[in-house]
């Protein structure tokens, strides 16, 4: 929606509210906006960014009440028609292979991370970017909302009958799974099992995290605080506040700046490896979107 946003303050439309327009007028304004949306830089966008814009108009309106659909209704047919021509335009300019996208993160790189002090629990900042990594890797989290709207609240740690400590997460509405009376949940439960008790044991880590946090706020609060980059205390690492969500979502990429690679590794590798090990261990694609919280299978092929 920033990029939305941003064209229609260009086009002196910031003060118009698109849930309040007319099909008629909002197709008019979304057939320009696809057009001739492009980068500050003038740059096209690719196919899959036009995609994901017109997604996040659709949401907007959704929450907002609107009651057609940009996408399906055929109302909306001009624009639709527009930026499939635009996208089909791209691709024949040879957009859309995506060289940057984000890539998983092999076993050497995750060993390396470990080695180079990126992951670990001796400060405030190894221990974020561990509990990170196994928050995504093991219950599915996305690469920035779904931490950064995580509370202490939503998580249950509990011992099973075989002595195995767990960590579960009960989900809120996320983007692919709106709230309302009835929410669409996960069938897989989104659960963390501890290990070994070692170094890398994900619910050691977990419980670890928590007892850093400041008096009043160790099972209360947003599960991401800011880190205090030099304690005055040993048992506090944290502070009060809650982590802002670019801090969260640029977490990755400065872990991985320590790593000899032009691999592009950002918050949704992290995802992605989670997606490569399921495949790699045979999991069906319907069970590993259950785990993931993919809407669909076809999104698995990215």
């Amino acid at each position: 929606m920033n990029v939305f946003r941003s064209w229609c303050q260009c086009c002196h439309l910031e003060y118009v509210s698109i849930e309040t327009m007319a099909p008629e007028k909002l197709d008019k304004v979304l057939s320009k906006f696809y057009a001739e949306v492009k980068k500050k830089d003038g740059d096209d966008y690719e196919p899959e960014s036009l995609k994901i814009m017109q997604s996040a108009i659709e949401r907007y309106l959704k929450e907002k009440n609107y009651p057609l659909s940009i996408v399906r209704s055929r109302e909306f047919h001009s624009s639709q028609e527009i930026l499939n021509a635009k996208a089909i335009s791209l691709r024949q300019q040879g957009k859309g292979k995506r060289p940057n996208k984000s890539q998983p993160i092999t076993p050497e790189e995750e060993s390396a991370l470990w080695e180079k002090g990126q992951l670990g629990d001796f400060n405030g900042k190894v221990l974020t970017n561990v509990n990170f990594k196994n928050l995504t890797e093991q219950l599915g989290f996305r690469g920035r909302q779904e931490h950064y709207d995580a509370y202490v609240e939503d998580v249950i740690i509990r011992q099973r009958e075989d002595g195995t400590k767990v960590v579960e997460f009960r989900e809120g509405p996320t983007k692919t799974r709106s709230g309302g009376l009835t929410i669409r949940r996960r069938t897989t439960p989104q659960a963390m099992f501890s290990t070994d008790g070692g170094k890398s044991d994900p619910v050691r880590l977990f419980k670890l995290w928590l007892s850093k946090r400041p008096e009043g706020m160790k099972n209360t609060g947003p599960l991401y605080l800011r880190i205090i980059n030099s304690p005055k205390s040993a048992d506090v690492w944290y502070t009060k506040v809650r982590m802002g969500q670019n801090t969260i979502g640029n977490l990755m990429k400065s872990m991985a700046s320590c790593l000899r690679t032009n691999k592009k590794l950002t918050n949704h590798s992290m995802r992605k490896t989670l997606v490569s090990k399921l495949k790699k261990s045979g999991q069906p694609r319907n069970v590993i979107c259950e785990i993931t919280g993919h809407a669909r299978e076809s999104s698995l092929d990215d």
